[in-house]
């Protein structure tokens, strides 16, 4: 059996998918971007928030207590490929470019966001 330290060491060495994902409101095809240093576990949180009432977006709140939960999908929008020697930082603020250059091209495009 793993001792506590060993099994902190583990997860500390774990390697996480990061990236974008979104939530997709199906009736009108508006989009909510976010980013997220966990992309397999990238929904729950939000999904969490949904359900409870309590999400950051307002807009998006109030469409998913209006529509309810079978009009929106969640997908992975974009993952970024991260290098081993990579900071959680520098990651971190790559992400949140990337996700300014998505917002700025999708906004030129004409698509709806939150």
């Amino acid at each position: 059996m793993k001792t506590k330290k060993e099994i902190k060491v583990a997860y500390k060495s774990m390697k996480f998918r990061v990236g974008i994902f979104q939530i997709t409101n199906k009736k009108d095809d508006r989009l909510f971007l976010a980013i997220t240093s966990d992309l397999d576990r990238a929904f729950n949180s939000d999904l969490f928030q949904l359900k409870a009432g309590i999400h950051s977006n307002p807009q998006l709140q109030k469409d998913w207590n209006n529509l309810g939960a079978e009009n929106f999908e969640f997908k992975i929008f974009d993952e970024l490929k991260i290098k081993d020697n990579d900071m959680p930082a520098d990651i971190n603020q790559e992400l949140k470019e990337l996700l300014a250059l998505h917002l700025t091209e999708l906004k030129n495009k004409g698509q709806l966001l939150y």
